[in-house]
């Protein structure tokens, strides 16, 4: 994402961080865009030993996710209990910058964004086993606490399922009619929907923060943008597809991933079934979900290159290998 804070956006900024108390009144902080998002910006706020960080909507992308939605969502996880940074302040558009932002606490640590480092490398399985883990743990907060909406409904699959199609009706060209094809065959049996739960949904490990040593611990989960009540299958599935799995075309979630080739991770049925362990749930239907997951970050890949706002969504590659692992997930479902 092409973005870089200008002097005058600076000073704004900094005056209404020191007028709310969030920075020192003397010194002038150091702006320093971080992360690998490619929808909001993510901006660590440096002066001496204080630090945080900012969430804020680019101009360039009008269609990002809300960022005021994601803060508040944050806030109420923060009361439940949540493993995600606390939210400190936020902007309406106008306040502090020309668009919505967020001011949220540092937390030190470790995101795995490149190859897998010391000493976590020693440790593959506690690394997956934490992961897992933490996403059980998400999966058992009273989502009554976060969202006022119904959490017992069995067609919220297929209601979820024929928004995701209505984006590709008229989507022109051969990946159009690629994902309308697919559309297609994971139409055949959409599960019921289980008791929705609070649903990260960008569950992978390039979201995640570990701890600087041994034993494998996380201290916090990034990017709650996309968050929001579902059926828990929905994160199981993603975390499928942006993890190892021999037999099954590789994704570019899994390439974003790429430590988790680099050591000798357990395979992804030994963490669902520790996950089932954990929480006591039925795990039915996971290849669908699997499928779907691909199918459905296919679909906003493609949509994200026809805006033509990033060039990460450049390569049509993408598209054909989420829509290649999107069937190989089918077929095993069907064995």
């Amino acid at each position: 994402m092409e973005w870089s804070w200008t002097e005058a956006d600076s000073d704004r900024l900094v005056a209404w961080l020191k007028a709310r108390q969030l920075v020192p009144p003397d010194g002038r902080p150091v702006l320093k865009i971080i992360g690998e998002g490619h929808s909001n910006i993510t901006t660590l706020v440096e002066l001496g030993d204080s630090r945080l960080i900012l969430r804020h909507q680019p101009v360039i992308r009008a269609n990002a996710p809300d960022v005021l939605r994601e803060a508040r969502h944050i806030a109420k996880l923060n009361t439940a209990g949540a493993l995600a940074p606390r939210v400190l302040a936020m902007a309406e558009a106008g306040e502090a910058l020309a668009v919505p932002l967020y001011v949220m606490e540092h937390v030190p640590g470790i995101v795995v964004s490149g190859d897998l480092p010391e000493p976590l490398r020693r440790d593959p399985r506690g690394m997956a086993h934490a992961m897992i883990d933490a996403l059980a743990d998400l999966h058992g907060i009273d989502a009554a606490r976060i969202t006022s909406r119904p959490l017992d409904d069995p067609e919220a699959n297929r209601t979820h399922f024929a928004m995701m199609r209505g984006l590709i009706a008229q989507l022109d060209g051969h990946e159009g009619a690629a994902l309308r094809a697919m559309a297609q065959q994971l139409d055949d049996r959409v599960p019921d929907a289980a008791r929705q739960c609070v649903v990260h949904s960008d569950f992978r490990l390039g979201n995640l923060m570990w701890a600087p040593d041994l034993p494998p611990r996380l201290v916090t989960v990034l990017d709650w943008e996309l968050s929001t009540t579902g059926d828990p299958r929905l994160d199981l599935g993603y975390f499928m597809i942006a993890y190892p799995a021999p037999g099954i075309t590789r994704t570019p979630l899994q390439d974003l991933g790429r430590a988790l080739y680099q050591a000798d991770f357990p395979p992804i049925s030994e963490l669902m079934a520790r996950y089932a362990g954990r929480t006591g749930r039925a795990l039915a239907d996971l290849h669908w979900f699997a499928a779907f997951a691909a199918w459905k970050t296919a679909v906003f890949y493609v949509l994200s290159r026809q805006r033509g706002e990033d060039r990460y969504y450049d390569d049509d590659a993408h598209c054909r290998a989420f829509l290649g692992a999107s069937a190989d997930h089918l077929a095993r479902r069907d064995k």
